[in-house]
């Protein structure tokens, strides 16, 4: 999936399920190329979850799910709770459940990661 840029977010009214990144080794950081592609959620959508997988250990990382009203890059703040953190340490996955959505945008940023493994990511709803 190409790294965020503006005007070019995935609708989800037409799919159930999206990648966010698929394969890809994203540059830690605090937006543009740190961030995933991002979803606009249908307004009736309240829920949703998250799966991502690492190629490896990915070592100290944080990936952070995001929303926003307006997609606007500064405007996408980390979700409660929404700081991922440690991931299964056999298949390097983490799960996260969103619930009560209100937000129009949702996407993923690569805060931090030590190990240069790449990631793949999707979100459900």
């Amino acid at each position: 999936m190409p790294p965020y840029t503006a005007e070019t977010y995935i609708n989800l009214e037409d799919h159930t399920e999206q990648a966010l990144w698929f394969g890809e080794t994203p540059a830690p950081g605090n937006g543009g190329a740190s961030a995933s592609q991002r979803v606009k959620i249908p307004p009736e959508i309240k829920s949703f979850f998250i799966d991502a997988q690492f190629s490896g250990a990915p070592g100290a990382f944080e990936v952070d799910i995001q929303a926003a009203s307006v997609d606007i890059d500064s405007q996408y703040q980390t979700i409660l709770n929404g700081n991922q953190t440690a991931v299964d340490p056999v298949n390097f996955t983490f799960h996260y459940d969103g619930v009560n959505l209100k937000s129009k945008f949702l996407r993923l940023l690569m805060r931090a990661r030590t190990n240069p493994v790449a990631i793949t990511a999707r979100i459900v709803v």
